[in-house]
């Protein structure tokens, strides 16, 4: 039962997503062994039978329908000034305000909306949904599909974009969805909320944000990331509230609308997200790294790569090294005549995330690099072990065993 619980927990926790130096796909992947354990039992999601169509199509399709239906460009207004579809109007998407400024298009006929990939207008298309837009139509290749596609495109402002940016300016537009409860909380009450135990609390920053510090209980499903719908679906139960928040407030106020076109039946936001969070000086959860540190196993290795506590090095040979390897890791070979060199480059004052195949290496690498000043953290059985527990590694030849090279 606890092998089965162990698989379900860390299937629930797997996404993708990618980002820049820290690789953000794997904080994803590796959090599975260590994040807050979610409730096991997954509700899926059903949208209510009586909203809105949201068809996804190619360009010719997008294009067949642009005659019928209104326009609209859900990139930055920087975005829109480089180039947009002709007679398209504009409505940021990363703005808070999204789900109140879409409400100045008609909903009784068909919309037709894109942005640069088809990321963004994906999560606009959910947020229409909830709000009672009949029909939305989005243009899957986004942008970049259609200029490809060497369809037209117009960098001078319409007269449509410039008369709906004046009524933006000047009404106050409120968006309200028309299935499930959605709720805004300030800190007291979204605290009261979580200690009762009676939701699902939802992190929906990026990995490298969650791990910096989160609401103690918390699970991570990134809203940036362009597979949020599924991930949300898969993630988190639908038998009980969900509470969710972000940096600002920003990203879960859009969450909020697009997770009510999901089917989750009520969704709390925080308020100003876990900004306000840490200025009411509530508690905050970090990734702890518990025991011997010269000596850690998987899990607590882990930990210090999430809770980014130092640099993480593999000191096996660059062979190894492009076999297969902790994603994010650099390479310093511990049996190169330059290893003392290499590590004398880097700052002391910076502790170093230090693996080998077996251990052997690193342990020995652990005591020149003390002698050196350096504070040094050790994976225990190295990659074997890593391996073992299935966390991620990325490279040339992942399935290779390794062997014994260079007497590990």
């Amino acid at each position: 039962m606890k092998k089965l619980v162990k698989s379900i927990a860390l299937t629930v926790l797997l996404a993708t997503a990618a980002t820049s130096c820290t690789d953000e796909a794997a904080i994803r992947k590796r959090a599975a062994a260590n994040a807050p354990k979610p409730v096991i039992k997954i509700v899926e999601a059903v949208a209510p039978t009586n909203l809105g169509k949201i068809n996804k199509v190619a360009v010719a399709d997008f294009e067949k329908s642009l005659a019928t239906a209104t326009l609209v460009d859900v990139r930055t207004p920087e975005e829109f000034a480089e180039g947009h579809l002709k007679g398209a109007v504009n409505i940021n998407f990363k703005k808070r305000t999204f789900p109140d400024y879409i409400n100045a298009i008609a909903k009784d006929k068909p919309v037709a909306i894109y942005c640069r990939s088809g990321n963004r207008s994906g999560k606009a298309a959910l947020i229409m949904q909830s709000l009672g837009f009949k029909e939305v139509i989005d243009l899957a290749s986004g942008y970049k599909g259609w200029v490809a596609a060497e369809k037209e495109v117009e960098k001078e402002d319409n007269a449509a974009n410039k008369k709906l940016q004046e009524t933006l300016a000047k009404e106050s537009l409120k968006g309200k969805a028309t299935v499930g409860k959605m709720h805004q909380l300030n800190v007291e009450d979204f605290e009261k909320l979580v200690q009762e135990g009676k939701v699902t609390l939802v992190d929906v920053r990026k990995p490298g944000e969650y791990a910096t510090g989160f609401i103690p209980g918390a699970i991570n499903v990134d809203w940036k990331n362009r597979h949020f719908a599924t991930e949300a679906v898969k993630n988190i139960t639908n038998d009980k509230p969900v509470a969710i928040y972000c940096r600002s407030g920003n990203r879960a106020t859009r969450a909020m609308y697009a997770m009510a076109a999901l089917g989750f039946n009520e969704v709390y936001n925080l308020d100003n997200g876990i900004k306000s969070w840490k200025a009411a000086s509530k508690p905050l959860k970090t990734f702890e790294v518990k025991g011997d540190i010269r000596h850690l196993d998987v899990a607590n290795f882990n930990n210090a790569i999430l809770g980014k506590v130092g640099k993480l090095v593999d000191v096996r040979t660059p062979k190894e090294y492009e076999n297969y390897h902790i994603p994010g890791a650099v390479m310093i070979d511990y049996k190169n005549d330059n290893f003392k060199e290499e590590f004398s480059k880097l700052d002391k004052k910076v502790p170093v995330l230090i693996y080998c195949r077996s251990g052997g290496r690193s342990g020995r690498a652990m005591k020149v690099l003390e002698g050196m000043g350096f504070k040094v953290y050790n994976l225990d059985h190295g990659m074997k072990a890593w391996k073992g527990e299935g966390m991620p590694i990325e490279g040339k030849n992942i399935a290779s065993h390794g062997g014994a090279e260079e007497g590990c």
